[in-house]
This record gives structure tokens, sequence and C-alpha cells, in this order.
């Protein structure tokens, strides 16, 4: 026989929880899903919910979403989502370090044949102990061979370079390499469904991946900036063309340390459809942006040589995590709902499916499925919605 669950003391706590339900990049197939997302997300949560989105002049502000959203922050969209990206870079970099510290990165590796010379484009500027602040220097590069370092003539010594190439970064013990930041725009060179979204004559992506990221960043700014991340203890960022076979797991359920995410839709990372997120890790989840620009370097080390032949935002998600320190928070949790567009519904990458029965599209089958496995298997279960929960967000996936 199944334990119960004691419904007085898990609702006293769900009162005591706030929730922030969010509505990200856009709101779309309201005609389809309001009445279903309402039901089966605001109210079964007792959230309150915030859009955070773009809006063109055709914008439809009559949408049930928007007028049942306690928070609006809209983003007058571009043409081109680069232009979106420089107000974005304009503000990440203010009052930023001109040079980004790369550590245990060599980047005057054979390039000089002695110690303790200068060419054309490489400078020697003596000793490591005269140098008090390297932002003082104007070279692509600044190099620093610490007093750890494993070679006595190239130990405490320092080095510009000039006009220097992003591929000429070696690995390399007790050298500190300061490199200028690059422009985002770098990026667009990694292929290839990244920055979707942003026109580019030469390196042009496919998809909304620029978009996508672009409203992270946007969002982040408008939490913090409204004090938002405090006043709320959990939060659900998630898309509006979703219809819920189920109502969405109470958040209580899924422990405040993790970051919590459906089980499918990951495409070589983690979907970038829904997550459920606490005040401690919504700022790791959504800086893809900020570090893209405040550690330039870094991030375009670490994805041109990942074995990728091309990237999409499902995989810069996971990277993002790696790089944050907080991959092995990630958790699981049923997979039970399905985006949809209506017959002349709009759609910035998957048109669909078209079903008969529904009278509407199904934007991706496999997602579909995974929801109608999940219902079904609850319907065969015979037990409540809870216990249903309380099996699947296990104790053993709960913990970290």
């Amino acid at each position: 026989m199944r334990k119960g669950i004691n419904n007085n003391k898990l609702n006293k706590y769900i009162i005591m929880t706030k929730t922030l339900v969010i509505i990200l990049g856009e709101t779309r197939a309201s005609e389809l899903t309001f009445d279903n997302f309402k039901k089966n997300v605001i109210d079964e949560l007792q959230a309150d919910l915030c859009l955070c989105i773009g809006v063109k002049p055709t914008y439809d502000y009559d949408n049930p979403f928007y007028k049942l959203a306690k928070y609006k922050f809209l983003y007058n969209e571009p043409d081109d989502f680069g232009d979106a990206f420089e107000y974005a870079n304009s503000i990440i970099s203010q009052n930023k370090p001109k040079y980004e510290c790369l550590r245990n990165i060599n980047a005057l590796y054979g390039k000089l044949q002695n110690p303790q010379q200068s060419t054309k484009n490489i400078t020697y500027y003596g000793n490591n102990e005269n140098i008090i602040n390297v932002e003082h220097f104007t070279d692509d590069e600044v190099i620093i061979h610490t007093k750890d370092f494993y070679n006595d003539l190239w130990k405490n010594q320092v080095y510009g370079i000039k006009n220097s190439e992003n591929n000429n970064l070696v690995n390399q013990q007790n050298v500190i390499t300061y490199k200028k930041k690059l422009h985002w725009r770098e990026f667009l060179k990694i292929k290839d469904q990244i920055f979707g979204g942003i026109k580019d004559p030469v390196n042009q992506h496919t998809g909304s991946g620029g978009i996508l990221i672009f409203f992270r960043w946007f969002l982040l700014k408008s939490l913090v900036d409204n004090d938002l991340i405090n006043n709320y203890d959990r939060f659900v960022i998630t898309r509006s063309d979703f219809i819920y076979q189920l109502p969405h797991p109470k958040v209580e359920y899924m422990n405040e340390n993790c970051i919590w995410i459906p089980d499918c839709e990951y495409y070589g990372g983690y979907t970038d459809r829904h997550a459920v997120l606490s005040k401690t890790n919504i700022e790791p989840y959504l800086n893809i942006l900020n570090n893209l620009i405040l550690k330039s370097n870094e991030y375009f080390i670490k994805m041109t040589n990942k074995n990728h032949t091309w990237w999409n935002l499902e995989q810069i998600i996971l990277l993002n995590l790696e790089q944050n320190n907080v991959l092995s928070l990630v958790k699981e949790f049923p997979y039970i709902m399905y985006a949809v567009r209506n017959i002349n519904g709009t759609t910035r990458w998957e048109e669909g499916t078209y079903a008969n029965s529904l009278g509407y599209y199904i934007k991706y089958t496999t997602e579909y499925n995974k929801s109608m496995y999940y219902k079904n298997v609850f319907e065969k279960s015979g037990i409540t919605i809870d216990e249903f929960y309380k099996e699947y967000i296990c104790i053993k996936k709960n913990t970290i």
C-alpha cells in the first residue's frame, strides 16, 4: 500500500513559497494554450506571472498572457538582433577591465627563440615585480611568466604582443596571459545555430538561438533592476505555446539548490524550453551573454576545442552551466508539456506537424510523445498527482 502525503502540511508550505513564472521571448498561441497554462501552471503553483518578451508595433496587448502578467519586461524587437547584442554589450562591458585574465595560458609560446628580446610586434617589458597594473598596457596580449615558471631563463618576465591571433594560445603552467576581450561577433565564426536572429553577410546562423540568448540576459538584468530575485523563492522560466498534459509539479518537490529541467529535447545539451530555478542559481543559468562578453577568450577557446562541428543553444546552456560550476546541480522532472502552433500561428524555427484530431500543429513530435507517455502512466497508476510526482522526482534525484 502506498503511503499518502500530508496534504495539509504540504499546502501550508506551498503558500509560503513565492513563485514567479516567466514567459520568455514572446507570447503566442494564447488562443490554444492560455486556459491550460492558467490552470496547470499559474493556479497550480499559486504563482505570479512575468513576461520578458519582444514586442513589435503590431503586438496584441489585449492577449490574455499580457493582461494576467504582474510584471512586463518589454524590448522593442529590432530587425537585426545584432543591435540588441550591441546594446547588451555596452551595458555588460561598462567599467569592466580591458583585459581578460587567462591563467596557465601562454600566448607567447614558440614566438621567441630567446628570452629578454623584443621583435617587431613583441615587446619585452622586464621583470614581473615591476608590473603594477596591466590595464595601462596597449598590447593585444600581455604575458607574465610567474616566479614558479619551470624555466629560470623566463620566470618573472613580462612580454606584450600586438596584432595577435585568436588561435595562438597554448596551455602551460605558471603563465598568465592577459588578453583583450573578443568582440561578441567573433563567435559568429563558430557554426551554426547559436546566434540565429543576428544578421551577418558571412557567418549567418539559422534559427533563433541569438534571440533567446539576448532575452536571457534581458531577463536577468530586469530581475536585478527590479529586485525580484530577492522577492521570490522560485522561478519557472517557460514559453507560452505549451499545452500541459498534467499539472506542473509543485516546486516544493524540487530541491531549491538544484536546477530543474524536463527530461527530453536535449540536442547534445539541455533543453532551453523550460526550467525551474531558485534565487541561488538563476544567475548562473541565465548569464550566458554576460560570460560570452566578459570571458570571451575563455569561452572561445572552450568552444573551438570541443568536439563539435556546430553548436546550438542547448549545447551552450550546458557549457555555461559547466563553466559556472553548477552542472552537478542539474536534475530532471517529467516532460509533461508540448509546444503547439495554430494554423495561422507564427514560428521562428519549427513549423510542426498538423494533427487533424487536435486541430493544430504539434511543433515537436518527440516532445508530444514524451508528454503523452507520462500522461498515460499517470492515468493508469491509480494514484494522486502528488504521489505520482513524488515517485518520479524521487529522493535520489532530489539531493545533491
